[in-house]
């Protein structure tokens, strides 16, 4: 991966982690915005260094994160929180099966509210990269069926905006 292209995806990690922190208690969204942006709020990621032989818990440690593209980080923090209420209809009239509104975790609800806002908003982004982005994104939190809700919740949604994008090729 290019580092423009970790920039990106750092970015779009970083503002999942504006939106969580500003829903948490953590104040109004541009103030945690600031800290992010200032290097005093997110920024690292928890990292398991396993024990080779096996006997001990693996240990968390923290790790830097690349830079930022601030530009993508802002655009996306601040439109997803604008768009909130709208992009909440979107999620959830997108969830199938035994998945229902309440069922989401915050964490997961903030990756789906800033992928739903990328893919409704930014169309200098292909559809498709933003939906591998944010199921990676969602691996990193979690192991079960979230991150295939989070794949086929976006993979809907970016067939109804951007039909082209998933035409058939011939």
């Amino acid at each position: 991966m290019n580092t423009s292209a970790r920039r990106r995806s750092a970015a779009r990690l970083a503002a999942v982690q504006t939106l969580y922190a500003s829903e948490s208690g953590g104040g109004a969204l541009p103030a945690v915005l600031r800290d992010v942006l200032e290097g005093r709020l997110a920024g690292e990621a928890l990292v398991d260094i396993p024990d080779p032989d096996g006997v001990l818990d693996p240990r968390e440690v923290t790790k830097a994160l690349a830079p930022v593209d601030t530009d993508l980080l802002i655009r996306l923090a601040r439109g997803a929180d604008a768009a909130r209420a709208r992009l909440d209809e979107i999620i959830d009239a997108s969830l199938s099966g035994d998945w229902t509104p309440g069922r989401l975790e915050h964490v997961l609800r903030a990756i789906l509210r800033v992928a739903v806002y990328e893919l409704t908003e930014l169309s200098d982004i292909p559809p498709r990269v933003s939906i591998n982005e944010y199921v990676d994104l969602a691996r990193a939190f979690y192991d079960g069926p979230e991150v295939k809700l989070v794949n086929a919740v976006l993979d809907r949604i970016a067939r109804q905006v951007h039909p082209d994008a998933f035409a058939a090729r011939h």
